[in-house]
Order: C-alpha cells, then structure tokens, then sequence
C-alpha cells in the first residue's frame, strides 16, 4: 500500500454516511480512474478479497468482490446485490 497513488485520498475510497447513490458513483468513478494507473492494483485488490475489506480497493467496489465470492463481512448494497443475484 504504501506504493499506491491513492495515498493521502481515502476520502474517494471510503464512503461518507448516508452518501447518496448517485454521489457513490462518481466518487467510485474518481477512485476507479487512480487504480487504472496504479502500479500496485492487483495486490491491492488481492489483498482487499482476502482480508474482505470495506470501500474501494484495486479498482474494485465491495459489490464487485461481492459478486466474484469475497464479500465484506457486511457489504453496503447487499440488498440491491441480491434482487441482481
């Protein structure tokens, strides 16, 4: 992590309280753009799946590591995950 572009900008990985759909997609945009140039995406998502973490890590949200079988102990948007699912 401490080879991650995104340090010092948790605020764009990590929800607010009672932030609003709409302003969850453009800060996860804002997020996904940082870890596309990252040099350490992959061993941050890795470790984000195996320690099934909360927010935004390696260009993943918690629905997507959700979906592909490492979900957060309590994952925000559970309920919209499984009308999808």
């Amino acid at each position: 992590m401490a080879e991650g572009i995104c340090s010092g900008q948790s605020e764009l990985f990590f929800p607010p309280p009672a932030e609003r759909p709409q302003a969850r997609l453009k800060r996860e945009a804002a997020a996904r753009s940082i870890c596309q140039s990252c040099p350490v995406q992959l061993e941050c998502r890795t470790y984000a799946r195996i320690h099934r973490e909360h927010g935004f890590w390696g260009g993943e949200t918690e629905e997507e590591r959700t979906l592909a079988g490492f979900a957060p102990p309590h994952p925000i948007g559970a309920a919209r995950l499984r009308a999808v699912v």
